[in-house]
């Protein structure tokens, strides 16, 4: 396998955002062969040529999240038949489950066992399942009651240090809901539009750890911005703006990732200030789009990134947006020289 190593030198905002490491072409018939490195300083990453899948050949469509168990088994959903399928880190599919169409997924133990939580866009529903795929609860409006806006159009869920639920409608009526551990609604919040306190597509939803008490974190997609809310429900404010149509979160010790649809991968700090960028594409023909075919995307360069995972070991899994299937996985760049 041929290796490339090219490395970012920006060091502040308007260099992240101006420069990339792995401007120009791929050579003729190398495309997705060969690893580039991408990112800066401790966020430097090199992509996995094909990982998951076989050169010039996509998953079939993805549209979803990743998730990640204890044992290392990566899980990505997809909108086809196989639904949810699940690697190994060295990219080697060991099983499926058969629930297409999930549009977020997260995996949380408890009382020692581990359970998927599937935002399962294609049935309306949030569904909570064995990590063989048995399920064992679901929230959708005939297991909550009336619920204000209804479930069409859920987009993602987590679960809060007390076990409260949390979840998002961002594809339909953009409200957010506060269920306790058993499914009993206790609060509404959000809503549809620019200003505090509402959403424009809110596509991801994550508990912020890094604060105490912890917070609830908003892609706010087409608002382009990342916002927090209390764990009541209550707006905090905005964490960052200006993002390219942000679509999910992935949180390692006090940095966010967050997927642009429309951009690359950025690594927010506490503050919300950018301090990496991953996979930036230079082709504006190919940022947000579904249709690029697998051989047509530069090494470790993103099409339209819309759900990711870190592993134990700080590695990045991104699938994007894509109707063939196109999933990265980027290993940390540990040392680097310059």
């Amino acid at each position: 396998m041929k290796r490339i190593l090219l490395l970012a030198a920006a060091t502040t905002l308007s260099g992240l955002l101006l420069a990339h490491p792995h401007k120009g072409s791929a050579p003729e018939g190398e495309i997705l062969t060969i690893a580039v490195a991408t990112g800066a300083g401790d966020h430097t990453y090199e992509n996995v040529p094909w990982w998951g899948t076989s050169k010039n050949k996509g998953v079939g469509s993805t549209n979803g999240g990743v998730a990640i168990d204890k044992a290392g088994r990566i899980y990505i959903s997809t909108d086809t038949p196989r639904g949810i399928l699940i690697y190994q880190p060295d990219g080697k599919e060991v099983g499926t489950l058969p629930m297409s169409k999930v549009h977020d997924l997260f995996i949380k133990e408890e009382g020692g066992k581990e359970f998927i939580w599937a935002s399962h866009n294609g049935g309306s529903r949030l569904v909570k399942m064995t990590t063989d795929g048995k399920e064992v609860f679901e929230i959708s409006q005939k297991a909550s009651g009336e619920v204000k806006g209804g479930y069409r159009g859920l987009t993602a869920a987590d679960i809060g240090p007390d076990g409260s639920i949390y979840v998002a409608i961002g594809y339909g009526s953009n409200y957010l809901h506060k269920f306790d551990a058993k499914g009993k609604l206790i609060k509404t919040f959000g809503g549809k539009g620019k200003g505090d306190g509402q959403c424009n597509t809110a596509h991801g939803l994550a508990i912020d750890h890094r604060f105490d008490p912890p917070r609830v974190m908003i892609a706010d997609r087409e608002n382009g911005r990342v916002t927090h809310f209390d764990l009541d429900g209550n707006w905090i404010g905005v964490v960052a703006d200006g993002l390219r149509r942000p679509t999910d979160l992935a949180f390692r010790g006090d940095v966010v990732a967050v997927t642009e649809l429309a951009g690359g991968v950025k690594i927010l700090d506490k503050s919300g200030k950018v301090v990496a960028l991953l996979g930036e594409n230079p082709n504006p023909k190919q940022r947000g789009q579904n249709g690029v075919a697998p051989d047509k995307a530069e090494p470790a360069h993103f099409t339209a990134p819309h759900g990711l995972a870190y592993d134990s070991a700080g590695n990045l899994y991104v699938q994007d947006w894509n109707r063939f299937g196109r999933i990265t996985k980027l290993v940390k760049v540990n040392s680097v020289k310059q």
